[in-house]
């Protein structure tokens, strides 16, 4: 058999040949590794910032209509600005910042239309929870909205918006949970996610905004209890149209 006399001939060449294809790998994984610490885009890093963001949305700390400064965050946060760009348009596809392409970000702020087409979502959507919710529910998962109520009005006398704000999302989102669909309680979260924030923007300075809500939640509880459907309706119905503005008729086809 003829000799092999080349660069990887024999037992040593394949040695220099597996030691080559070694070094070559932890090159290409060490400048993987480099490309990726600089850049900061680990989807941990991203989720990080998106925690951070949307909790100071949340807590009114980036208030409706504020802009958003991409460098800040990421000094604050140690990052670059690729993990708070992924963050950004995570949060701008639940729609708690717009994006302005090639100008800059900010906190969503709701035009009048814009919580109005938000109203009848959430009108359309609680609705359906309420009439789920009355099909599928029993007396004691009823019941403990009378405590989840409480503790929104405990909030409301602390003074405590976000606690306040949380504690009625809490209310809302239980009432569909009773319904058993997933689907509809995630579209109801996202709704609400969208909701707080109007919330905040709105604030509701007015003095007989508690008492209403103190209404609204025993009226729906009540509904619930005693499985009354219609009932159920035209509370969400009134509430919705007096917070949200809605046009009568297009109130009207929800009570059909």
């Amino acid at each position: 058999m003829p000799e092999h006399t080349g660069l990887f001939s024999g037992r040593k060449g394949l040695s220099i040949m597996i030691d080559t294809t070694i070094l070559i790998s932890q090159a290409f994984f060490q400048q993987s590794q480099a490309e990726q610490r600089e850049k900061g885009s680990s989807p941990a890093k991203s989720e990080q910032v998106y925690q951070y963001v949307k909790n100071q949305i949340m807590h009114n700390q980036l208030k409706p209509g504020q802009k958003i400064l991409e460098d800040e965050i990421a000094s604050i946060l140690q990052t670059s600005r690729t993990p708070v760009r992924e963050a950004l348009r995570k949060l701008s596809n639940e729609g708690l910042v717009t994006i302005y392409p090639k100008r800059h970000t900010e906190v969503t702020y709701f035009t009048p239309e814009m919580a109005s087409s938000l109203g009848v979502i959430r009108m359309s959507q609680d609705i359906l929870s309420g009439h789920l919710a009355i099909y599928y529910g029993s007396d004691a998962e009823f019941a403990r909205l009378r405590n989840l109520a409480d503790i929104c009005e405990r909030y409301h006398q602390s003074n405590d918006l976000y606690g306040r704000i949380s504690a009625d999302r809490d209310f809302h989102l239980y009432v569909t949970s009773i319904g058993k669909n997933y689907l509809l309680m995630k579209y109801q979260e996202e709704v609400y996610s969208r909701l707080h924030l109007l919330q905040l923007q709105v604030a509701f300075h007015d003095s007989s905004e508690p008492t209403k809500r103190q209404s609204h939640h025993q009226n729906i509880i009540e509904a619930l209890m005693n499985r009354d459907d219609a009932a159920y309706v035209q509370t969400v119905v009134n509430r919705c149209q007096e917070m949200y503005g809605l046009d009568s008729k297009v109130v009207d086809l929800f009570m059909k």
